[in-house]
This record gives C-alpha cells, structure tokens and sequence, in this order.
C-alpha cells in the first residue's frame, strides 16, 4: 500500500456551457451586437474581450429586458 488512494477523484466543472458561451436572443439587438463583439475578439486571440462579451450577453439575458416573462 503506497499511501495514495488508487484512482484520482474528479470534481465536475462548476460551470456548464450555458455559463460560458451564452447563445445570444434571437430578434435582441443588443445581444447581437455582443454576439459579434465576442466572436471577433476571438478572432483576434483577444480571449479576455471575448469572456467579458459573454459575461454581457449572460447578464443582459438575466437582468435585462429578456427576463419579463
């Protein structure tokens, strides 16, 4: 017995891809705009830009005009 357990212990991601690339509302001006800002800074390797136009996109669908229903 070496002291260690035998297999290792997989913690699951706290995030899911909802989380992380949020599909933007179809017909929503805004998200659209978002949508093209994130894809084109990941276009250009600009990986910050592009997590921060999803950060909008998530936020916007949360506590925007999206969630009247």
């Amino acid at each position: 017995m070496s002291g260690y357990q035998e297999k290792p212990v997989e913690l699951s991601w706290p995030y899911s891809e909802q989380d992380l690339d949020p599909p933007p509302v179809k017909g929503c001006d805004e998200c659209a705009a978002q949508a093209e800002e994130r894809t084109q800074a990941r276009d250009r390797g600009a990986v910050g830009l592009a997590v921060i136009a999803s950060m909008k996109i998530r936020e916007h669908i949360a506590f925007g005009s999206h969630n009247d229903t």
